[in-house]
């Protein structure tokens, strides 16, 4: 049974200002976008974290969402959306807009990766040994060893 009454830094719920894209795109921007951004004293990330996820966005439409986000969460703290943030995303759009959309270490597009995943995508070829290095069936498991683990 879960405890209720433990401390938790994180107990606020993290705001999701928009829940449907969030959805889509597989994460929650304002996770990030919630920290503070000030001056590193070291004392915490002082924002390092959401920069540099902001700097492995990988699409030109996920550097608009979480320039919404920033927007968003902005409004509702009544405050105006913090220039640095939205130079960081700006920036990393300008990046994608030059060099294409994807992660500029690997040099490839969402597309590309997928299609040289699909190339990879081949038939398992292990087979299981016994002490002998016999092979034996995968319905007489025990004992055996994965025949690349010897």
């Amino acid at each position: 049974m879960p405890a209720t009454n433990q401390h938790n830094e994180q107990a606020s719920a993290t705001p999701n200002p928009f829940p449907e894209p969030a959805l889509e795109y597989g994460e929650n921007p304002a996770r990030f976008l919630v920290e503070e951004l000030s001056v590193d004293d070291g004392e915490g990330t002082s924002g390092e974290l959401m920069l540099a996820r902001i700097r492995g966005l990988e699409t030109i439409e996920l550097c608009g969402f979480w320039l919404a986000v920033e927007r968003a969460l902005a409004n509702k703290e009544s405050r105006e959306p913090r220039e640095r943030v939205e130079r960081a995303i700006r920036e990393r759009k300008a990046e994608l807009e030059e060099h294409g959309e994807g992660l500029a270490q690997t040099e490839m597009t969402p597309a590309d990766r997928r299609a040289v995943a699909a190339e990879r995508d081949a038939e398992s070829v292990a087979v299981l040994v016994d002490e002998g290095g016999e092979e034996v069936s995968w319905s007489r498991q025990s004992g055996a060893a994965v025949g690349a683990s010897r």
